[in-house]
């Protein structure tokens, strides 16, 4: 019993199973890597996703066909070394590649799912074609008997899949809050050249050293200064970057995506509100009679709870924010100061909104991914549990970006409809009506307050969506043609 425990033990550190590990591994992270890298310039959407997983999985079979072909015809442990090698030069060039080839794809007039997938195969196809090639040249130099050539091979296919696993919670859960996307590309990189160490370390010492750190030192001498600013959480990578606005005022504002700030402040007057849209809601806060409750769905740089809590401090403000490092990107940059009165909640606004029990009198929906609403904040179920935190006189206001016309009227009657059992009617207001699109204030409530600027809209019957059926994907990807 004790020798078989041995020569399992020592079957598990053998070489090839622990590279089929690590190719595991590695594919995983990158993969996850590759849409945080794409989410600022390109977009964090569903389609942006599907453009990266699609096109790395075509990578890979086209990667594991070259590599049982070449297995077969030379089945060579130094091809697998190359392989490692190849794979750590071809995420250095992602690296170096990635931040002045996104700023051009970024201002490219097409359709958000072709630049994803022009961006995937430049950037990141070709190392996962190399990876996808290691799988099955492993396979093959771990058969040792066609007896036990099935068992061997579901061994390092179980190891692989069990490295993409531990990749998978190890690049989420720990490298992106830890260390941030470039640093991840790099910890990959690393790893990929000790995988190349470890299957003939004694061979070839002086050419793997050379190409080692020729290539290390390259890639931290090129990427030094590339993402100036970027700030890796959790949740997403951001931008901070200051600018003058019409007004010829100093803004420091926070970047989660191609479209645009997405929160700022007054360098020289952080008390104040940047943005029309976060200063009308507070107009509507003043209308009404001084709120005892305020719930506020969407955090970002939380300008406006700080606002609010200076303006009513007597009220409860409460703040769901998914992002927990936000809190802290805002008390850095953006003047953040902790009010007494305000209590942030690190959870995703439908989760908080479908176990909620308190009642609001004023509820604020202001949650973007970059610039499109969460589909699960545009369903008859968000509706209904929404409706019964609001208080029996309050108000719910939300901020979208839409159009009451043209392509985007889908994408405005959607939402609206998710806010029916609030009421069959609604306040609009908008910086441009018609069809160009931008940011719209929409106010919802059993008794709507008398708003100046405000246009009174019943709102129209249209499709019912559901937490089962919402495509809120195609909906935005019209609107924004």
């Amino acid at each position: 019993m004790q020798t078989k425990f041995f020569s399992a033990l020592k079957n598990a550190f053998h070489p090839l199973v622990l590279l089929s590990f690590v190719a595991g591994f590695v594919l995983m992270a990158y993969e996850l890597a590759a849409a945080r890298i794409l989410a600022p310039s390109i977009g964090s959407s569903m389609y942006v996703w599907t453009s990266v997983i699609g096109t790395i999985m075509v990578a890979l079979s086209v990667g594991y066909y070259a590599g049982g072909k070449l297995a077969d015809a030379r089945n060579e442990k130094l091809d697998v070394v190359a392989l490692c090698f190849a794979t750590a030069g071809l995420i250095s060039v992602t690296l170096v590649m990635y931040p002045p080839l996104l700023v051009g794809i970024e201002v490219w007039q097409i359709d958000q799912r072709i630049k994803g997938v022009v961006a995937a195969l430049v950037l990141f196809a070709p190392a996962s074609v190399t990876l996808g090639m290691i799988s099955p040249y492993v396979a093959k130099l771990n058969i040792t008997s066609l007896k036990t050539s099935g068992q061997e091979v579901a061994i390092l296919s179980a190891v692989n899949s069990v490295g993409s696993i531990v990749g998978t919670f190890a690049a989420g859960f720990i490298l992106f809050s830890m260390l941030g996307s470039r640093e991840t590309l790099l910890v990959l990189l690393v790893t990929m050249l000790l995988a190349g160490w470890l299957i003939v370390p004694r061979q070839y010492v002086a050419p793997k050293v050379i190409f080692s750190i020729a290539l290390v030192l390259a890639v931290f001498g090129s990427v030094g200064g590339n993402m100036a600013g970027a700030i890796d959480t959790p949740s997403a990578t951001y931008q901070i970057r200051e600018y003058r606005n019409n007004e010829d005022r100093l803004v420091r504002g926070i970047i989660a995506g191609p479209n645009g700030v997405q929160s700022g402040v007054y360098v020289d007057a952080p008390d104040e509100l940047v943005f029309w849209y976060t200063r009308a809601m507070a107009e509507i806060v003043e209308q009404i009679d001084p709120p005892e409750s305020i719930l506020i769905l969407g955090g970002g740089t939380y300008t406006l709870p700080r606002y609010l809590a200076q303006a009513y401090p007597e009220a409860q403000i409460d703040v769901v924010e998914i992002d927990p490092k936000l809190v802290d990107v805002a008390r850095e940059h953006f003047f953040y100061n902790d009010p007494p009165n305000v209590t942030i909640h690190h959870t995703d606004a439908r989760v908080f909104v479908n176990r909620a029990v308190a009642q609001y009198d004023v509820i604020l929906a202001d949650v973007y991914n970059d610039a499109s609403v969460p589909f699960s904040l545009m369903t008859k179920e968000y509706g209904e549990h929404l409706q019964a935190m609001v208080a029996p006189d309050g108000i719910v206001v939300a901020n979208a970006i839409a159009s009451t016309e043209g392509q985007c009227r889908p994408l405005y009657d959607a939402m609206n409809e998710a806010y029916r059992p609030l009421g069959d009617a609604h306040l609009v207001r908008s910086q441009s009506y018609g069809t160009v699109r931008g940011n719209m204030l929409m106010v919802y409530g059993a008794k709507l307050p008398d708003l100046p600027g405000y246009r009174l809209v019943e709102t129209p019957k249209t499709t019912v969506y559901t937490d089962d059926f919402m495509p809120a994907e195609a909906l935005q990807q019209a609107c924004w043609r």
